[in-house]
């Protein structure tokens, strides 16, 4: 018996286990925790400030179906400066926010949800 023979059939059987189930979210709202982190007064040990206030903001506008999540890295970290990534259409659309720390959720909500928030 050979290697290749001991894991033939094995990926098979791992993606029949493999199950979907519905999200009561549609769209995301990523905010890189390794960014925050490096700024003081941008987390309580556990968990961004921002996701606490963006998920604030969220339910005091009554918007529903979007998720705000920590997420480790997205790779463009920029001195003094929070990533936050979006899955929401928008006019941000693929590009990430970088922004300065000590700004609120409730002022950067209309930023990623500029199609939400028009003047």
């Amino acid at each position: 018996m050979n290697l290749i023979s001991l894991f033939q059939g094995r990926e098979e059987s791992q993606i029949q286990n493999v199950e979907s189930i519905s999200a009561d979210w549609e769209e995301a709202i990523f905010v890189c925790s390794k960014c925050a982190m490096k700024i003081n007064g941008e987390t309580n040990g556990r968990k961004t400030r921002l996701k606490s206030e963006l998920k604030d903001a969220l339910r005091s506008e009554g918007i529903r179906g979007i998720k705000v999540l920590e997420v480790s890295c997205l790779d463009v970290c920029e001195r003094n400066r929070i990533a936050i990534g979006s899955s929401v259409n928008s006019k941000i659309g693929k590009n990430i926010l970088l922004s300065p720390p000590g700004i609120s959720g409730k002022k950067l909500l209309p930023i990623i949800l500029s199609d939400r928030f028009k003047s």
